[in-house]
């Protein structure tokens, strides 16, 4: 299916340690890694871990990033009455709250499973508003080429 709006592309967290000097330059701080993510894309799935600690600054977050930007926030609890400090702090910049097997707008892939002509068939089929790629060593690479996929099709 060929999509109307454009298909936001992440990965779960921006701070991936093993992609410094190879994504982010070797000398970027490491509270400099959001802002420099979301220059290169549109959306990020926030993991549980990262967004419930009790020092989550959602508003430096917010100010990190362009206003196009959107988060995510992976949970395993789906009660977003109970889940409200992400969503009340981040405005437009949030997006909701996607269980671990995704949802029917948000699509947790795994990018090594397939091979990009392998994605392309896929995603004619697909009707997402959000992919993202789940790989625990996922590189900053593969992330740009998944991206750049969608951008040739158009998606």
């Amino acid at each position: 299916m060929i999509h109307d709006n454009t298909i936001r592309v992440g990965c779960c967290d921006w701070d991936q340690p093993h992609w410094q000097g190879s994504f982010y330059p070797k000398d970027l701080p490491s509270d400099w890694r959001l802002s420099y993510y979301a220059n290169e894309f549109s959306a990020v799935l926030v993991p549980e871990a990262t967004w419930q600690v009790e020092n989550a600054d959602f508003e430096q977050w917010a100010e990190d990033v362009p206003e196009g930007f959107r988060f995510y926030f992976l949970t395993s609890q789906i009660n977003e009455n109970e889940l409200g400090e992400p969503k009340d702090s981040l405005g437009e910049l949030f997006a909701g709250f996607v269980g671990p097997q995704g949802s029917e707008s948000v699509a947790l892939i795994q990018y090594e499973t397939k091979s990009l002509r392998e994605w392309k068939s896929w995603l004619l089929q697909a009707d997402y508003s959000a992919i993202f790629l789940m790989d625990d060593r996922l590189s900053g690479k593969q992330l740009s080429d998944f991206q750049s996929l969608i951008e040739l099709m158009g998606l």
